[in-house]
């Protein structure tokens, strides 16, 4: 009897040790996502009021040479947004416009700036852009203060999200966007094109079902077997049809989107705390490209990396079979932690939504007679890109330097395989 006692007593004893224990890891890691999340939405908000100045700017001149600064920090600043935004456990209905409208806010300034856009429109497009950006400020300032306040944690964030009555504030916020962009850069019939991929509205692949989104997950991140998962389907307007899971595990909370067809990762994002110790950046590599495959993702190649405290994020381009040509707008982006290489996060976004790349000839290229006396190729390979018709065209991608004035500077070039074009130039730091 007495050991039984002495059982019970243990017992109850370790449960509620453990039960303390992961009380205070959740409050903990509640701490850390408010700090993070409260930094991204701080960050974003004035990114906001720059990117509405630098539109503002723009319209002051007449010479193009002049607005070229304010146009590069209009596209810096929309991508800058975009990459803050997509980490906030925002109303992903709201999250989806408000990315599309930067996109195409961005790509505008770039083509603006090349004099692909006659001046008079694009004069008026962003006139418009700018007042529809002071109005949605105020609204965003409203929608989001006090939204990582001490109380709330994860669970209220997800509750929010997968409610079946979103908050009014984030519909209302969404339809605003979704307004805007149909006002302010009315598609043309090329873009009509490239919004059906957009859309996802090419994938062929047999619908999934709910438990076929969760046998992928399971499939992919076995180390979750015992989390708490909660899958969800887009609304019938969503822009493309997906699957959410939101799980939790301990201290790791997150959330993975597969396609309703064909069951394709789109995205994830993981949050846990990180711990110092460091995997050099090899390792890293080699873990983000065996998960690449295991996802199903065969043909990518490794592009480049940024690294900051405590993770990595690398890119991976998708590599077009006929042509050996790097397609760098079907790209992924994985993020590692440095601690154990673990992924953490995942954008196949623009991978699921495959270009189509039509047939093209590749004419004779001779870089001697093509570029000035003392510039040096230092690497040639083929890529795509867009021409200003949004079409992808396949291109002879060089590294080239040339020294001047004592300098020497680095230049990335992309040259119209059968036209000879310079479809992009830039110099690289």
């Amino acid at each position: 009897m007495k050991k039984l006692i002495f059982v019970l007593a243990y017992t109850v004893a370790a449960l509620a040790i453990f039960s303390w224990s992961a009380s205070a890891k959740n409050e903990r890691l509640t701490l850390v996502l408010n700090g993070q999340y409260t930094d991204q939405l701080t960050e974003a908000t004035e990114q906001m009021n720059q990117l509405e100045q630098e539109v503002r700017k723009v319209l002051l001149y007449q010479d193009q040479t002049a607005a070229v600064e304010p146009f590069d920090n209009i596209w810096r600043l929309s991508s800058e947004i975009r990459n803050n935004i997509s980490g906030l456990p925002l109303d992903r209905e709201f999250t989806t416009e408000w990315m599309n409208y930067l996109t195409r806010l961005g790509d505008y300034a770039e083509l603006a700036k090349t004099g692909a856009i006659p001046q008079d429109k694009w004069e008026k497009a962003l006139g418009n852009a700018a007042a529809n950006l002071n109005e949605f400020s105020n609204e965003w300032s409203s929608a989001t203060q006090g939204m990582f306040a001490g109380g709330t944690g994860p669970d209220t964030w997800f509750a929010q999200l997968e409610s079946e009555e979103p908050d009014k504030r984030w519909a209302n916020l969404g339809q605003a966007v979704k307004t805007y962009s149909e006002s302010d850069f009315p598609l043309t019939t090329s873009e009509h094109d490239e919004q059906k991929k957009k859309d996802l509205k090419h994938l062929e692949d047999k619908p999934i079902g709910r438990d076929g989104a969760l046998g992928r997950f399971k499939e992919l991140f076995p180390d979750y077997d015992g989390a708490t998962i909660h899958v969800s389907q887009s609304e019938p307007d969503a822009p493309y049809p997906f699957y959410h899971i939101r799980f939790q595990d301990g201290a790791r909370i997150g959330y993975a989107d597969f396609t309703e067809r064909g069951g394709h990762l789109l995205s994830l994002l993981i949050e846990r705390p990180v711990g110092e110790d460091v995997l050099p950046e090899a390792d890293i590599r080699k873990r983000a490209e065996d998960f690449l495959r295991q996802a199903g993702y065969e043909d990518l190649v490794y592009e480049e990396a940024r690294e900051n405290s405590h993770f990595w994020h690398l890119s991976f381009v998708r590599v077009d079979p006929d042509t050996g040509g790097k397609v760098f707008a079907d790209g992924v982006q994985v993020k590692l932690a440095k601690d154990d290489g673990e992924v953490l996060g995942v954008n196949a976004m623009e991978y699921i939504q495959k270009e189509n790349l039509k047939a093209q000839p590749i004419n004779p290229f001779d870089p001697e007679e093509f570029f000035a006396d003392g510039t040096k190729v230092q690497s040639e390979e083929l890529g795509y890109t867009a021409n200003r018709e949004l079409v992808q065209r396949l291109c002879h991608l060089l590294i080239v330097t040339k020294k001047t004035g004592g300098r020497t500077d680095t230049y990335r070039l992309m040259v119209d395989t059968e036209t000879g074009e310079v479809l992009k130039s830039e110099i690289l730091d």
